[in-house]
């Protein structure tokens, strides 16, 4: 058996000494049971997934349309009901819903839920707790971070977007309209930073603001440029994802550093954890992938060939999950060392790396979860 960083782990803890008369023997004895082990890895790790499906998760009957990784849990929202899963698997809080398009984002504090473009917020807890909370617009964008700050997006009957920031409860602490441009979308970090995406005739703002405050703290203007999604690294440094380039931002709004696509387009990214990934195509059609990890201060980390299309990408402290075309995916260091490879079934569309090492495989049959720790 490895470990989870790849080293022996001696049985029992203990390093058995041995008679040199003996070692021989107990090599050879060693070696076959290495054989064994390593078949018998091969033949689990390649196992239908059907066969690791844990009791509790959603099966086919009752598959949700949206999932989303709620700490080491699962949040999932259907038209009808709302649940959310803890790592074992069992359903710790559900509600009954009205929802045309549902949708959920979710930390270890909680499972946000709305209905796309409708109003009102619901939320469910992993102490059973189910709290709802009108909205003063139709819900466009939420995010909610590791200390249950929760982000909305609004749009208003006039065309107009507001931002609003709740706390865990689901307690306005902040709101903020834009004088001009449209908000895209907007997430915080830690207790108080906050970063608004807006769009306008030049291009992308990036507005940084804490939400103890109304005034701006600092803004990143990128003339000409879309940013399509971005999110906070551990350490703050937000990462940017744009048509053209990956961008490394600080607090005070200034590019620490940018990634060039040279001439390809982004198929993939995952922008949270401990690092940035960048999964870039050649050709409008697809063509020649390749995979790239960045570090916060710019580093470039690793870069590889995508052996197949990518459909997912699921990032943690260092590991980086990603889901291949053809029923395939790997799970690699922030450095793109392979360490293992699984075969999801045929219906899996999104994954969720979970920070216990654990994964989340969802798709239209039901969801099925992975430990990759062992």
């Amino acid at each position: 058996m490895m470990s989870s960083d790849n080293k022996p782990t001696p049985v029992g803890g203990r390093v058995l000494r041995r008679h040199p008369i003996r070692i021989f023997a107990a090599a050879a004895t060693l070696l076959i049971i290495a054989v064994l082990l390593l078949v018998l890895s091969v033949v689990q790790s390649r196992r239908p997934a059907s066969a690791l499906r844990q009791n509790g998760y959603l099966g086919p009957a009752d598959a949700g349309k949206h999932y989303a990784a709620a700490g080491n849990g699962l949040a999932v929202a259907g038209a009808d009901r709302i649940c959310l899963y803890s790592a074992a698997g069992k359903l710790v809080a559900e509600a009954e819903v009205s929802f045309t398009q549902p949708v959920c984002v979710g930390s270890s504090l909680m499972g946000a839920y709305y209905d796309l473009y409708a109003p009102g917020i619901e939320a469910l807890y992993p102490d059973g707790r189910h709290r709802t909370a009108a909205t003063e617009g139709a819900v466009a964008f939420a995010d909610v971070n590791e200390t249950g700050l929760l982000t909305v997006i609004l749009e208003k009957s006039d065309g107009t977007s507001v931002l609003m920031v709740y706390d865990t409860d689901l307690t306005a602490l902040f709101r903020w309209e834009p004088g001009s441009g449209y908000i895209i979308n907007a997430r915080t970090h830690g207790e108080d930073s906050l970063c608004v995406n807006c769009v306008g005739g030049e291009g992308a703002v990036l507005h940084f603001f804490r939400i103890d405050s109304a005034d701006e703290q600092a803004r990143l203007e990128l003339p000409g440029e879309l940013v399509y999604d971005f999110d906070f690294l551990t350490d703050g440094t937000l990462a940017a994802v744009t048509g053209s380039r990956l961008v490394l931002v600080g607090s005070d709004g200034s590019v620490r550093s940018s990634l060039d696509y040279s001439g390809s387009h982004i198929e993939a990214w995952s922008l949270g954890g401990g690092f940035a990934a960048a999964a870039t195509v050649s050709g409008e059609s697809g063509g020649n992938g390749v995979i790239t990890t960045v570090a916060p201060d710019g580093r470039i980390l690793g870069s590889c060939s995508a052996p197949r299309h990518i459909i997912a990408l699921s990032g943690g402290s260092d590991r980086l999950l990603i889901l291949f075309s053809g029923n395939e995916s790997t799970l690699y260091g922030d450095d793109l060392e392979e360490f293992v490879s699984y075969q999801p079934e045929d219906d899996v569309d999104q994954v969720f790396l979970t920070p216990n090492g654990m994964a989340f495989y969802a798709g239209s049959g039901g969801v099925t979860l992975v430990d990759f720790g062992r």
